[in-house]
């Protein structure tokens, strides 16, 4: 009967370290206020990363907290290797920041986000 318990509390704990590894691993910090996507903005702060797949497209939701803070569409980019810590990249546009990828650690596609203005088509 020990036995049992023990290797029940094993199994939780493993269970908790890999969801609290898969959390972290979504996990975004905006430096400065940035859009998204077709021009979504993004305050300063730390994000929660959510990514809905549909092929080679996926849908990213932005969540601080509990709070949904912007949508975007994305394209699924494939990478050479895998990412080891995750990036935000981006570039100054019309004097605005503008988020064009997110690879996100772990992940051997980067989410890459179109935008509106015809340089980045």
């Amino acid at each position: 009967m020990s036995k049992r318990i023990g290797y029940g509390i094993l199994a939780t704990l493993v269970s908790m370290f890999v969801f609290l590894s898969i959390a972290a691993a979504h996990e975004i910090n905006i430096g400065q206020r940035a859009k998204v996507g077709d021009g979504q903005e993004l305050e300063p702060g730390t994000y929660r990363v959510e990514v809905e797949r549909n092929q080679n497209s996926a849908e990213v939701l932005f969540f601080q907290g509990e709070e949904l803070a912007a949508t975007a569409h994305a394209t699924l980019t494939m990478e050479a290797v895998k990412c080891n810590n995750t990036e935000v990249h981006s570039e100054e546009v019309d004097g605005t920041r503008v988020i064009t990828k997110i690879w996100l650690r772990g992940w051997k596609e980067s989410l890459v986000f179109k935008q509106g203005t015809p340089e980045a088509e």
